[in-house]
């Protein structure tokens, strides 16, 4: 069973509930929970438009969702909440975020519009395929 908790004053934060709320699901997959036990890294979520920030911090077999940003991130999405959800909507195929449907070049095209900025997508790839992969309801 994976440790998924809410840091103290995070559970009046909307996003950060419904996060760690569906990490907790997803983690019920092996496959899901395997990656989730390698992933060391804090990541910074803002949906600029639902005024919404978040960090959670992975620390192999551990997360802790904050309420805002908190500390240092490794990778920092910014962006909407209807890209957040697109995030979430992508196809895992091979073992790998698959980018070449519907839903992956959606989110290619909002991050070549600057639409999705991603800090940390090439310094921390691994770490953001893992989140990824994590992360994708599929």
């Amino acid at each position: 069973m994976a440790d998924v908790k809410l840091a103290p004053g995070a559970d009046e934060v909307a996003m950060a509930v419904m996060l760690s709320d569906m990490l907790k699901a997803n983690l019920e997959k092996p496959e899901k929970l395997k990656e989730f036990n390698k992933l060391k890294a804090r990541v910074y979520i803002n949906a600029k438009d639902a005024e919404t920030e978040i960090t959670m911090d992975f620390n192999r077999g551990t997360l802790t969702v904050y309420g805002g940003k908190e500390g240092s991130p490794d990778i920092s999405i910014e962006t909407d909440a209807a890209t957040l959800l697109d995030l979430a909507n992508i196809n895992i195929k091979y073992g790998m975020p698959w980018y070449f449907d519907e839903t992956g070049m959606a989110v290619v095209k909002k991050l070549l519009r600057k639409e999705l900025r991603i800090k940390g997508m090439f310094t921390r790839l691994g770490a953001l395929t893992r989140l990824t992969k994590i992360m994708s309801l599929n």
